[in-house]
């Protein structure tokens, strides 16, 4: 009944896996809120492959198979994610800036969000979800139900308007402002 994706016999399947498929995530991430986000996704990743899946094949298994893909590519992220902020902090700490270099980098900052706030709208959501939610391209195409490659063109034209933005600018009031942008996001 699933694989013909039926609604009632999906619900009946989530609500079966669920409990078990949070908790058996929970163990490697102690995080209940990105535990569920996780299961969602799981959930709806069958859902969305629910009529090429083998009828005759260990569903369960392919849902805990599924949930440790999904957790896993989750902790390398984190990961990766803590080993930048680190060196992130490290620059940060190594780099003197003066009382000009911070009214430069605010004056920076200041005119970069102005920039981003006369993107179109969807140019603007795209580089938004990009850059401060740090969604890939695939989960940003799936959220504005748009195709990837239309989220590239939008991030690369958002690019280009910022680069043409703040080329008067100096390379290093770009790295300040994206050095502490990220570990304003980090905290």
């Amino acid at each position: 009944m699933i694989m013909q994706q039926n609604e009632d016999a999906f619900t009946t399947f989530y609500y079966r896996y669920y409990d078990l498929l949070c908790r058996k995530a929970y163990r490697r991430i102690p995080e209940e809120a990105i535990v569920e986000e996780i299961v969602q996704d799981v959930f709806l990743t069958f859902w969305n492959k629910a009529s090429t899946l083998d009828a005759g094949g260990n569903i369960s298994a392919w849902l805990y198979a599924t949930l440790r893909n999904k957790v896993l590519h989750h902790l390398r992220t984190e990961q990766t994610r803590q080993v930048y902020i680190r060196k992130l902090e490290q620059l940060q700490r190594d780099v003197s800036i003066d009382a000009q270099d911070k009214l430069d980098l605010k004056q920076t900052e200041e005119e970069i969000h102005t920039i981003i706030q006369a993107l179109p709208a969807q140019c603007r959501e795209a580089f938004v979800l990009s850059r401060y939610e740090n969604l890939s391209y695939r989960e940003i195409a799936e959220l504005m139900d748009i195709s990837v490659n239309t989220v590239e063109k939008h991030i690369g034209k958002a690019l280009a308007i910022l680069r043409k933005g703040l080329r008067d600018h100096p390379v290093e009031l770009w790295l300040l402002f994206l050095m502490g942008y990220a570990l304003i996001q980090s905290k």
